[in-house]
């Protein structure tokens, strides 16, 4: 099975890049040889399928592994290592295409909480005007001066420093002040501050 297989591969055989195309590929003078050379891989436990295109019969490999493994099995030593490394420069690659992904979602997410939430502290000062504490008024004002910074951020500027769950907190208590008073008031609360665009998720 090793032999016949090492011998169509030296003589009719390609190898694509890794990928989600990646094949092995033989090409074979007609469908009983292609079929002969499906049964050597079986019995080598490698997957692989005899196809037809364009009046040519091929045997392609598709999975990753059992390229991998063929070419063990081949001695095709280098040809195996050129490959495995250009597919794991390609999973490394796709990963960290992934990872910035999630980063710039999570970035134009917090981007977007820390606008909603400036514009509703804007509501609420203005709901409670001069009734709000000063230390309250002191987070809201960093809160709208310093629209997309963090809570982190926003601890590091307040004099003197904060947690980032001390301004987060602060800013809490002024939202639900300014709510309370609203709704005594029955007029909008903060939350009638976030319009539709503040919620969008574009970048």
């Amino acid at each position: 099975s090793e032999a016949a297989w090492r011998g169509a591969f030296l003589a009719h055989g390609s190898l694509t890049e890794p990928g989600r195309s990646s094949a092995l590929e033989v090409t074979c003078p007609g469908p009983e040889a292609a079929l002969a050379l499906v049964g050597a891989a079986r019995r080598l436990q490698i997957s692989s399928k005899a196809r037809e295109v364009r009046g040519v019969d091929r045997v392609v490999i598709r999975d990753g592994d059992a390229i991998s493994a063929l070419l063990t099995r081949l001695g095709a030593h280098e040809s195996l290592l050129a490959w495995e490394e250009r597919r794991l420069r390609r999973e490394v690659r796709a990963t960290a295409n992934r990872l910035a992904n999630f980063d710039d979602a999570n970035l134009r997410r917090s981007a977007r909480a820390a606008v909603a939430a400036g514009a509703r502290v804007q509501r609420a000062l203005d709901i409670l005007g001069d009734e709000v504490p000063d230390h309250l008024k002191l987070a809201g004002a960093l809160r709208i001066e310093h629209k997309q910074a963090s809570l982190e951020e926003l601890g590091q500027l307040h004099e003197p420093l904060l947690t980032k769950d001390a301004i987060a907190g602060r800013i809490r208590r002024l939202l639900a002040m300014a709510d309370k008073r609203a709704h005594e008031l029955e007029i909008p609360d903060t939350e009638s501050s976030l319009t539709p665009d503040l919620l969008n998720d574009t970048p």
